[in-house]
């Protein structure tokens, strides 16, 4: 399962590194920002989803602004609102895409850590096949539908 350590001969860690470089590359087409990373031989993708405005669009992933302060006062009040207005639910429709095809990649690409993959991730609901709600309680799902993982709501 997980809870692996860099001394493990028997974990691919070259596959784990693989599906973080695969984050890292794709992450900004889907305007999503976020750390990621292993930690105890589990991929870690804190993956907040961003609200549409001007900064958003030219700068995916940035907390702070990067525009001068004229232009950052200007999206705020008046070009973020807008492109909300008319484009939100196209913006997050996009990032939902995204966020579920860059999974699905690492997926394919590496089945035998999927639990590695998926067991952490953010957004368990917007990957394809990944888990089952019963409740209070989330499961982690392998190919054949096998669990792999549980998290309980408390």
């Amino acid at each position: 399962m997980s809870d692996h350590f860099w001394g493990d001969e028997d974990f691919d860690w070259k596959a784990l590194g693989d599906c973080i470089r695969i984050v890292c590359k794709y992450k900004k087409l889907g305007f999503l920002g976020g750390q990621v990373k292993e930690k105890y031989g589990t991929l870690r993708w804190y993956s907040p989803f961003q609200s549409l405005s001007l900064h958003t669009l030219i700068y995916p992933g940035y907390v702070y602004s990067r525009f001068p302060k004229w232009l950052w006062s200007l999206d705020i009040s008046y070009i973020g609102p807008f492109l909300r207005y008319f484009f939100s639910k196209l913006f997050f429709w996009w990032q939902r895409t995204v966020y579920n095809w860059i999974y699905q990649t690492m997926l394919d690409k590496h089945p035998h850590i999927r639990c590695e993959i998926l067991k952490m991730a953010d957004h368990l609901d917007l990957i394809d096949g990944a888990s089952r709600q019963e409740g209070k309680k989330t499961y982690v799902l392998g190919e054949a539908g096998e669990i792999l993982a549980t998290w309980e709501r408390l």
